[in-house]
């Protein structure tokens, strides 16, 4: 009967929890998944409120547009546009 090696054990746990960290790192790192907030987006997503499962009303703001938009899985409809003003900047 084959005795049980702890020590190598340990050491490939240890080994496979150090390459998922070093993966998760790499990923955060390439892939931005902090927000910079330095970099300034020009296509900001304001708020979201779902109607449904499957529907929601979506404010969207480009630049210095403002667009209501209804989205479905079939569609995206736009309800209403706008330009904001410079003193009402969100």
């Amino acid at each position: 009967m084959q005795s049980f090696d702890w020590g190598q054990f340990i050491a490939s746990t240890l080994s496979v929890l150090l390459l998922l960290c070093g993966a998760l790192w790499w990923v955060k790192r390439n892939r931005g998944f902090a927000a910079n907030g330095t970099e300034e987006k020009r296509i900001q997503v304001l708020e979201a409120l779902p109607l449904s499962l499957k529907h929601k009303m979506v404010l969207i703001q480009v630049d210095n547009q403002m667009v209501l938009a209804s989205v479905s899985p079939a569609e995206v409809k736009t309800l209403h546009a706008w330009t904001q003003e410079a003193s009402h900047a969100a």
